[in-house]
Formats: structure tokens, sequence, C-alpha cells
């Protein structure tokens, strides 16, 4: 990426600098050691909401971006023209309240801080990896070894999990924001106590999105079974998960804000 992106600026006249520098901007974010024909539709899309819609240079830079990636798929450094997946999307304001879309990612504050305590610290490994990639580069040929291909194997997976934390960031809004009109009814970032109507065994979890949910930790993601199901209920409501077991009853007992 860093080479494409170096090759594309030299090809460029002094008064077109700015398109150079977008391309350098993309391949930093995309990962200068990889491979240029590892880009995907997705890793334009989730690039290009880092703009901000409403950024007055939103259009300008999606337009360098666009001749960055037409260069790259006329010297044939790309195997595609990708050209049509930078899109810059709009989005309506409004008078009130966050502005919330299809995407968006209700998050609990603690969530965000730990997505974002996340993201700072895998990418603070990003030079450390593009040191081991140095260095696996320099040990012999390349066509067969092993500590390049795991630390690139490395790289791909660092960055694909800090585009999606990227990307899930950028969509956050925090749950106490919209969660007003829920009254005493089951809503994200509650507390929901319910037992098994069968057995009598009591549970307490905290319904939070799926980007924060963990195993073990008493948050549930509102995209499982039970979530799902307990969702908008209120206290003395019953409802019926599938298990693997067949049917099981849960009543809510308690729901703390």
């Amino acid at each position: 990426m860093s080479d494409a992106a170096r090759l594309f600026g030299q090809s460029l006249p002094p008064e077109k600098h700015s398109d150079g520098q977008e391309a350098l901007r993309f391949a930093r974010w995309f990962g200068e050691e990889r491979a240029a024909t590892e880009i995907r539709p997705v890793d334009l899309e989730s690039y290009v909401e880092t703009f901000g819609s409403h950024a007055p240079n939103a259009a300008q830079r999606a337009d360098a971006l666009k001749v960055f990636l037409s260069f790259a798929h006329k010297q044939k450094i790309l195997p595609e023209r990708l050209v049509s997946h930078v899109r810059v999307r709009r989005t309506t304001s409004r008078a009130r309240g966050p502005a919330l879309t299809d995407d968006s990612v209700p998050l609990t504050p603690e969530g965000k801080a730990s997505l974002e305590k996340e993201l700072r610290d895998l990418m603070a490994q990003r030079p450390r990896i593009a040191e081991e990639l140095h260095l696996a580069r320099a040990d012999g040929d390349v066509r067969e070894n092993a500590p390049l291909d795991a630390a690139r194997e490395a790289q791909g997976q660092l960055e694909a999990r800090i585009r999606e934390l990227e990307g899930t960031l950028r969509r956050a809004v925090l749950v106490e924001e919209h969660n007003a009109a829920a009254g005493d009814r089951v809503h994200i970032g509650c507390t929901v106590a319910i037992f098994n109507v069968q057995t009598g065994a009591k549970m307490s979890y905290q319904l939070v999105a799926a980007a924060e949910a963990r195993p073990g930790t008493g948050r549930l993601s509102v995209e499982s079974p039970v979530g799902q199901a307990v969702m908008g209920k209120r206290v003395g409501d019953e409802v019926q998960v599938t298990a693997p077991s067949g049917l099981v009853r849960f009543k809510v007992e308690a729901i703390e804000v």
C-alpha cells in the first residue's frame, strides 16, 4: 500500500498534492505493509465513514480517494475497479437527541470506554507488527518464510479488528441518550433479574449491544435469545425461550436502570 500511494503521489502535478496526501492517509489507515490487492469494498466504505458526512472537506477527500483508486486500477495494482464504493453518506440532522439510524450501535458508557481503550491498545501495536514484518522480509526467501506469513496474518487480524472497532464507535449512541421513553420496561443498558419458572433458578444480566457483550461478565446481548425475549417487558411478564432442551419459561422479577 505504501508503495502504491507513493507511486501515485509521484505521478501528480504540484497542484494535486492534496490528492497524494489522501492516498497516503488511506494507506496508513489500511496498513502500509498490506498488499493493495487486499482492499475490499467494505474497507473503502469504513474508511469514508471516518471523514464525517458533515465535514466540509468530506466530498473533496472522497474525490481524491477515487482518483487514487482509478490510478491503481489503470496501473494494474488493483485487479478490479473500486471507485463506485467510495460514497459519502449524508445524514439528516434532528432538532433533539442523537442522530439515530438503522446502523446505530447503542452502547453503555462503560462499554464505549472499554471499546475505546481496546482500540487505543491495538493501534499502539502497529509499530511492533510493522517491525516484525520488516525483519521477516529481510530474512531470506519470502516464498518460504513462515515468520513473514505469521506477521502478515497478525497484521491482517489487527487491522481488521481496528476497522471493526472504529466502525462501531463511529455509529455509537449512548443508551442513556435514547432510553428516556422506555419507562418501566426492559431496555438496553438496564439490569434485569429473571427466574426460570420451571426450576426457580435466578439470573441477573445487564442488557447490552452485541458489540460489548462478553461471556461470564454478566452482560447479555440484546440479540441473544433471552435478550430478545425480555426486551420491552415489564416486571411480572413471562417469556418463552427456545433452548436445546426445549421451551424454557422465564419471568421478569426486577428491572434496575
